[in-house]
C-alpha cells in the first residue's frame, strides 16, 4: 500500500472491526499484527489428527443482545446457533451452571418451585454452602488468592435464576461461525483498502520517526507497553493450557466443565467438537480433543488474560491514559488497551463506537 490514511495496531476483534469500518469509509488502512496471524486470542486452528477446530486461547462463544453488533458480524459469517451450556464438577457430581433451580435442587436434594428459590437462597446457610462448593475453590484458583481472602458475600452478587433455564448466557443471539472463527477475521480484513503486515509490532517512537508520522493510529495492544512501561507494568492473570487428543467419541458430553474444588489444579476442561454439533462427521468420529485450563500468575512476557483490578492498578492505568491523551491522533481500545475484560460483542460494539467518534472519517 503506497499511501496510508490510518494505522491499526493489533488485529484482534477490536482492531479488525475498526479496520473494516474505516476501509468501507474510503480510508486506506495498514493493519500491523505482532503475531504471525490475525485474530488475537480468538484465533483457532484445525487439529491435524481430527480436523476439529481448536480454540487455541480457550473457548470463545459469540453471544450478544446488541442488534447492530449481530448485524455487523453476520455480514462476514453465518453462525450455527450453538447454545452454550456449562457444567460444574464438585465431589464427583456434575451440576448445571449458572446458579438456578437445576443446581440448587440437585445440590440440596430438594424440589423447589420457581417462586420458592429466592427465599431459599436468601438464607445464610444455603448461600454459604453454595459459595463453598462452587465459588470458593474456583475463585481462589482463578485469581491466585487463598480461600480465606475470598469474600463469601460474593454469592449475594451472583445472579440466581428461578427457572430451569440452563443456557449459560442470556443473550438471544449465540453461536460459533459455521466456517470457523478464522474465516471471520480473514473476511473482515479482505478489502482493497486494507493491507495487513503480521510479525510486526507497533512502536510509538518508531511511528513518530517513520514516513507514517502524523497518520492516526488505532492501538489495541497493552497500554503500558505502548509507553515502554515507564510507570511500571499493569498486573494481569494468565493461563496455561494442556491439550490432549483422545481415542473416544465423547469425553465429557459438553463443551465446558468447570472443576470447582481447589485440590483440582485446573479450572476447566474444554472439549471442542461440541461447538459444532452440525458437523455430523466430526461428532461421530471416535476421537476428540480436550484442553485443560490452568490459571497462572502473570509475569512479563506471559500472555495477559484477565486484568487485576485494584486501587493500585487503576491508579497506574490512569497515568497511562493521561499519556495516551497527549498523543495526537491516537485512539487506544480493546481488552489490552483499555485494561478491561470484554466479551467479543462488547469489543465489536466499542470498536464501532470508536470509529464514529474518532474524527478520522470526516
Amino acid at each position: 500500500m503506497q499511501n496510508v490514511d490510518v494505522v491499526v495496531a493489533g488485529a484482534g476483534i477490536w482492531g479488525c472491526t475498526v479496520a473494516r469500518c474505516l476501509a468501507e469509509r474510503g480510508r486506506r488502512v495498514l493493519v500491523l499484527e505482532s503475531r504471525s496471524a490475525v485474530g488475537g486470542n480468538v484465533r483457532c486452528e484445525s487439529d491435524p489428527d481430527t480436523g476439529i477446530e481448536v480454540h487455541v486461547y480457550g473457548s470463545h462463544i459469540f453471544h450478544t443482545h446488541l442488534d447492530d453488533v449481530w448485524r455487523f458480524v453476520r455480514r462476514f459469517v453465518e453462525f450455527n446457533g450453538y447454545q452454550h451450556k456449562v457444567m460444574a464438577r464438585y465431589r464427583g457430581k456434575t451440576y448445571f451452571l449458572p446458579l438456578g433451580l437445576p443446581l440448587v435442587n440437585k445440590f440440596f436434594g430438594v424440589e423447589l418451585a420457581p417462586g420458592e428459590l429466592p427465599a431459599f437462597m436468601a438464607e445464610g446457610t444455603h448461600r454459604a454452602q453454595i459459595f463453598d462448593a462452587f465459588f470458593r475453590g474456583y475463585t481462589s484458583k482463578q485469581w491466585g488468592r487463598p480461600p480465606e481472602e475470598i469474600d463469601p458475600t460474593i454469592i449475594q452478587r451472583v445472579p440466581v435464576r428461578a427457572t430451569y433455564d440452563v443456557n449459560y448466557f442470556n443473550d438471544y443471539n449465540q453461536g460459533i461461525p459455521l466456517t470457523g472463527y478464522n474465516s471471520l477475521f480473514d473476511r473482515m480484513l479482505d478489502h482493497p483498502n486494507i493491507a495487513v503486515e503480521c510479525n510486526r509490532a507497533f512502536d510509538l517512537a518508531g511511528h513518530a520517526a517513520s514516513p507514517l508520522a502524523g497518520v492516526p493510529v488505532f492501538y489495541s495492544g497493552p497500554i503500558d507497553r505502548l509507553f515502554g512501561y515507564r510507570y511500571g507494568e499493569l498486573p494481569w492473570r494468565s493461563l496455561a493450557f494442556e491439550r490432549e487428543t483422545l481415542d473416544v467419541a465423547d469425553f465429557q458430553g459438553t463443551s465446558v466443565v468447570n472443576y470447582t474444588e481447589a485440590e483440582v489444579p485446573y479450572t476447566r476442561i474444554h472439549e471442542f467438537k461440541h461447538y459444532h454439533p452440525e458437523d455430523a462427521d466430526s461428532m461421530a468420529r471416535a476421537k476428540t480433543v480436550i484442553m485443560r485450563e490452568y490459571p497462572r500468575a502473570w509475569k512479563s512476557g506471559d500472555e495477559p488474560y484477565y486484568p487485576v483490578n485494584t486501587p493500585e492498578s487503576q491508579s497506574l492505568l490512569e497515568r497511562y491514559r493521561a499519556e495516551a491523551a497527549k498523543v495526537k491522533g491516537l485512539t487506544v481500545g480493546g481488552r489490552l488497551g483499555e485494561y478491561r475484560y470484554y466479551d467479543m460483542d462488547q469489543s465489536v460494539g466499542r470498536a464501532l463506537a470508536a470509529v464514529e467518534s474518532c474524527g478520522v472519517i470526516g
